[in-house]
């Protein structure tokens, strides 16, 4: 235990020593890294950009921080050619004869040269180098665009045509930038979205009233922390270190040390701190926004790391020569052997990958007949593997038993497919069913195995439910109205869309049939779709 005189310091103590201890509920830290941030050296007489590590409090600009770090570097670039602030680091007087190389490949205006950019021209360079970096793109885009007409107007095409491009490349990087509010100023919000000890964390930069950076981390596990405990921790690791602390922080929740913190808050910056908790308005939309971003992550996150699993599990369970990434499975819906349908649908990394979904009609069967049915899938879609048409799957899963695993191995044999992975899956004890094995494999050993199988196979099951819904409510409506004698296919249309389907045709009133399909029709449509217990 360690004794401290205050809150404040204890929770200063706390922030160093997970810093020294990386504790395993510490993840924000957790590399002992800071981000990277341009630095505008506005100390020297003809500043430069450089890529630093975490700030310090000087007299220079830092801007930032960039994730990933290609875009630190990609800002920078950006810079050199668009507004020619310098990047060599000589001593400049503007005594040189001629420029360096980054002038001739335009990266630099050239203020060693003093002919080329004198000290007041790159005064200019740097301010607009300032409001970029802010994220006043549009101020800057209009200063430019009159530059730019004032060139022209005095004929100067080559300067014009340089701030036309310079226009250009602003506003393509502001469109990177998400507009908030313009009452929104500087505040960094926070949110999460969790299940069970699994947190994906979201943290929304807003600088000037523009969202300029979106963070995201995650915990593998919080070890039964409260969403109270978790908030305080994410404050507490983020800003230690040197983090840039705006004026307000968003959160989803009031929090019980939101004084304590606060008051550290406020230390570090040395400034006004206000930890708000947004009930309506700009800063509620944009939170629940920072929400939203965080359940996606999570979903993108562990959803694929699940169905890597998976397929891992699925490897091993199987020998497989690699861990399948496509798995199709094939899936047979009829009613009493009527409208026989099948279904083919494919997942790719665990995600559905719906332009790849196959459906077919099944004929010449001699009623139900669920072995013939799978065969002549299996048949008819790996023909077109052949031709070329499609893809085989790493590994195809069948909707049955042992049964429809032979048959389909009988048409992959016909079509000299034998080395295609092939396996059926039982309902309800969930075993796989393998070629050449007398005993079925048990899923729920293997839990991301399961889930990426039964995944795929309710898909396919839906899908093929739903084609064969389709088709049924065809028949129906062909078998009622195509039978009526005088009833085409213009009246048939006309009916369905007045009356939206059969049984709006039959409850319709006579007067209203009437001026769709005339009195003789209209009577007989009443007569022949009428209730049987009204018939006649």
């Amino acid at each position: 235990m360690i004794v401290t005189d205050t809150e404040v310091e204890a929770l200063a103590l706390e922030n160093s020593l997970i810093k020294q201890s990386r504790p395993k509920f510490n993840v924000l830290l957790r590399d002992d890294k800071n981000f990277p941030y341009l630095k505008l050296t506005e100390q020297e007489r003809f500043p430069r950009l450089q890529l630093v590590r975490g700030m310090k409090r000087d007299q220079n600009s830092y801007f930032g921080p960039f994730i990933p770090n290609t875009r630190a570097r990609h800002m920078q670039i950006v810079v050199y050619r668009g507004f020619g602030l310098r990047p060599c680091n000589i001593e400049i007087d503007g005594s040189w004869e001629r420029p360096c190389l980054y002038y001739d490949i335009g990266e630099c205006a050239g203020p060693c040269v003093r002919a080329l950019c004198d000290e007041q021209q790159y005064v200019e360079v740097v301010q607009q180098t300032k409001l970029f970096l802010q994220g006043r793109g549009e101020d800057l885009a209009e200063d430019l665009e009159r530059k730019m007409r004032d060139a022209a107007e005095a004929h100067e095409y080559e300067r014009a045509a340089h701030y036309r491009d310079l226009v250009e490349t602003v506003r393509s990087a502001s469109r990177e930038q998400k507009m908030a509010s313009k009452d929104l100023g500087d505040r960094d919000l926070f949110a999460f979205y969790r299940q069970g000890e699994r947190v994906a964390l979201q943290v929304f930069l807003v600088r000037t009233g523009l969202v300029v950076e979106r963070r995201q981390y995650f915990w593998d596990s919080v070890e039964g922390a409260s969403d109270q405990e978790l908030m305080t921790t994410c404050l507490q690791q983020y800003y230690h270190g040197g983090t840039p602390i705006p004026p307000e922080i968003c959160v989803p929740f009031a929090i019980e040390s939101a004084e304590v913190l606060t008051t550290w808050l406020r230390a570090e910056r040395q400034g006004a701190v206000r930890l708000r908790v947004p009930q309506r308005g700009a800063r509620k939309r944009l939170l629940t926004l920072v929400a939203d971003n965080a359940q996606l992550a999570y979903a993108h996150r562990y959803e694929r790391g699940e169905a890597e699993r998976g397929a891992q599990q699925l490897q091993e369970l199987l020998d497989l020569d690699y861990p399948p990434q496509v798995l199709q499975c094939v899936d047979v819906s009829n009613l009493q052997g009527q409208q026989i349908v099948a279904s083919l649908v494919s997942l790719r990394n665990g995600k559905p990958d719906r332009s790849s979904y196959k459906r077919f009609r099944l004929r010449g069967l001699a009623g139900q007949d669920d072995f013939e049915s799978i065969a002549q899938v299996v048949r008819r879609y790996f023909q077109r593997v052949l031709e070329g048409e499609t893809r085989a799957p790493d590994l195809l899963l069948i909707d049955g038993g042992r049964g429809q695993l032979s048959a389909a191995l009988g048409s992959l044999a016909d079509l000299g497919m034998q080395q295609q992975p092939v396996v059926a899956i039982e309902k309800g004890e969930e075993k796989l069913f393998v070629p050449g094995r007398s005993q079925p494999l048990a899923l729920r050993p293997h839990p991301e195995a399961l889930r990426m199988v039964q995944r795929v196979r309710d898909e396919a099951h839906r899908f093929a439910i739903t084609y064969h819904r389709s088709l049924r409510s065809k028949t129906v409506i062909r078998s009622r109205l195509e039978d009526i004698h005088g009833v085409g296919p213009v009246r048939r249309r006309a009916l369905l869309r007045r009356f939206g389907s059969i049984a709006g045709v039959a409850a319709a009133p006579q007067k209203e049939l009437v001026e769709v399909v005339g009195t003789r029709l209209a009577a007989k449509l009443k007569r022949v779709l009428a209730p049987p217990d009204r018939a006649g």
